[in-house]
């Protein structure tokens, strides 16, 4: 029984770490995963949408600026089904940590056409 508890303290010492420093290696992700929500600024109109419809406020259109808070989005593509001009879709890129919360946010300009 000592023995027991002995080893059990001994064992994590002797292994090596289960996990990996991210973002040292970028995860393997199957192609059918879903990403952040990328911005094509040239067909976006303004008309917030995409605002009105997520789930989590991650999306905000102040003025002539799109942003995106890569820290609230759930990427459930609500904002790509609705946006009228198909300007939004889901991209490839994920973001899994970030040193700061300022780092998860995404911000694009996008002009009205004349």
């Amino acid at each position: 029984m000592p023995f027991d508890v002995f080893e059990r303290v001994l064992r994590p010492l002797r292994s090596r770490p289960v996990t990996s420093r991210y973002p040292d290696a970028a995860p393997d992700l199957p192609a059918a995963a879903r990403g952040l929500p990328e911005l094509d600024a040239a067909r976006c109109d303004g008309s917030a949408a995409c605002v009105d419809v997520c789930p989590t406020g991650a999306i905000a259109l102040p003025g002539s600026l799109w942003t995106l808070d890569a820290g609230a989005c759930v990427f459930c593509g609500a904002c790509e089904r609705v946006c009228p001009r198909d300007a939004i879709r889901l991209g490839q890129r994920i973001e899994l940590a970030a040193r700061g919360r300022a780092d998860l946010t995404i911000e694009r300009t996008w002009r009205r056409e004349p």
